[in-house]
């Protein structure tokens, strides 16, 4: 990307916007302005003295004309918008949700292990959804939060958004994707070289080979990685060439939702282990007991352990329940009226492509409906928009969200649309580890929403037990 003169920027003069700051580098400034991204150099009026942009900092700027003859643009900043800024006009359609990483009194005996682990070395920590991968992840993170010498990489921006989100210090923390092109434009200055056929995926071999001609030396630099499985092990490979010797990988060989992903048994022989210095989470503290129950039946890999199902006594909003609608509205309307009876809830409605997304945010933002409270605020992202999400998972509302884009994250009630999943040459596997994924994101409630229509052949893999899934026809109106 270019950079751009200020008097360039796409904004009318002496009127007031807000840019949020993406990157701050040598480059430039990265920012982030009425929906798009543009680089610029770092303004030197007085305006801004003193200011040390970083990411996810938000400001409120004005181009203004200087000089003699007024020949000459500058960007004037007015003010830096701090958290209670930014949801000033928003907070009275959400509440704010318990949203904080658990303290160490609140482990269990295989997660405070885990913390007891020495500082430098190999781990490898496996575990099912809601046994608190993460949580030990982030908590090895903060042992290393005052030399800084350590990174925090996970699968996706939305979860990168949420981790953020969730830890109350200032995370060292990338995606998997972008710590690897910063380390490789570092020594090459040079983006990372991908496949000749598959223009966005990394050419590791390449990778490899360059790293391995220069040779570097081995360091002390600790790499953090959450939902490890979703790379393959050519990307670990390059990250040993890197010169990086202290890893420690939390990972679900069930939730592996990607065509390159790294096993188990590859983790455990990339990082030099035996079987049994592998630790497993078993303990499921996400879920209540009915939806653990129906999560569990679309487990199909034996590598992980099958995570203990929540007592029947965690808070529950009863049994799973398929809904077969005639129209769509139908659904729209369900969700809305969830959202307006308890505006405590953070909602996730999944959808398996852009074109869905598009259609229930759509949907949920100009549905003419009546509730009895201000209308939920509905939050989205695809990874189609190479922006920062702005999601914020602290505060009550609905977000809806592909499926490829819910690893790792966490919501009070689950809506999943059936409609767009479909089962290619007799597949379930891959099927029934989405949907381990995306059903098990919920806390209280889940609710599947399919087609009367509907022939993606998801069916087959979905509980018949009544007692695990109801299921009903939704009436309209």
């Amino acid at each position: 990307m270019g950079k751009i003169a200020i008097k360039n920027l796409p904004i009318e003069e002496n009127i007031e916007y807000k840019i949020v700051v993406i990157e701050y580098s040598k480059k430039g400034l990265l920012i982030s302005l009425e929906e798009n991204e543009y680089l610029i150099s770092k303004p030197k009026n007085s305006s801004w003295k003193g200011i040390e942009p970083s990411e996810g900092m938000n400001y409120i700027v004005k181009k203004v004309k200087y000089g003699k003859n007024q020949e000459y643009i500058r960007l004037d900043l007015i003010k830096s918008l701090k958290e209670e800024d930014l949801n000033a006009n928003k907070k009275e359609n959400r509440v704010k949700r318990k949203f904080k990483l658990p303290g160490v009194d609140d482990l269990n005996k295989d997660q405070d292990r885990v913390l007891r682990l020495p500082e430098n070395g190999q781990f490898l920590v496996v575990g099912g959804p809601g046994t608190g991968k993460s949580v030990v992840a982030l908590l090895r993170a903060m042992k290393y939060q005052k030399d800084d010498d350590y990174s925090f990489l996970t699968f996706n921006r939305v979860l990168l958004t949420a981790t953020k989100q969730l830890v109350g210090f200032d995370l060292n923390s990338f995606t998997l994707d972008s710590w690897l092109g910063k380390a490789y434009w570092k020594i090459f200055k040079e983006y990372v070289p991908n496949m000749e056929l598959k223009k966005r995926t990394p050419d590791y071999d390449k990778i490899i080979k360059n790293l391995e001609e220069i040779g570097i030396e081995e360091n002390s630099h600790h790499i953090i990685i959450d939902e490890g499985q979703d790379k393959p092990a050519k990307y670990y490979e390059s990250l040993i060439c890197f010169g990086i010797e202290n890893f420690f990988i939390v990972a679900d060989q069930n939730q592996q939702i990607t065509e390159e992903n790294s096993s188990r048994q590859e983790l455990t022989d990339l990082l030099g282990l035996e079987v049994e210095d592998v630790i497993e989470l078993k303990e499921n503290y996400r879920n209540s007991h009915p939806i653990g129950l129906l999560s569990s039946s679309f487990f199909t890999d034996p590598s992980s352990p099958v995570p203990i199902l929540p007592s029947k006594s965690k808070t529950s909003l009863g049994t799973p329940i398929l809904y077969d609608y005639e129209n769509y509205q139908s659904c729209i309307k369900l969700i809305l009226r969830e959202a307006d009876r308890d505006n405590r809830n953070l909602i996730g409605v999944i959808v398996a492509n852009d074109e869905l997304r598009d259609t229930y945010v759509n949907a949920l933002n100009s549905m003419e409906l009546t509730l009895d409270n201000p209308r939920a605020i509905v939050s989205t992202y695809s990874s189609k928009d190479n922006k920062t999400p702005k999601i914020d998972f602290s505060y009550s509302g609905i977000v809806v969200l592909n499926d490829k884009s819910i690893k790792g994250l966490e919501f009070d009630i689950v809506f999943i649309i059936v409609d767009g999943f479909n089962i290619y040459n007799n597949d379930s596997d891959s099927m029934k580890k989405r949907f381990y994924v995306m059903s098990s994101r919920a806390i209280k409630k889940l609710v599947f929403f399919k087609s009367e229509n509907y022939k993606g052949g998801v069916e087959e893999i979905l509980p018949t037990d009544e007692n695990i899934l109801k299921r009903e026809r939704l009436i309209n109106g």
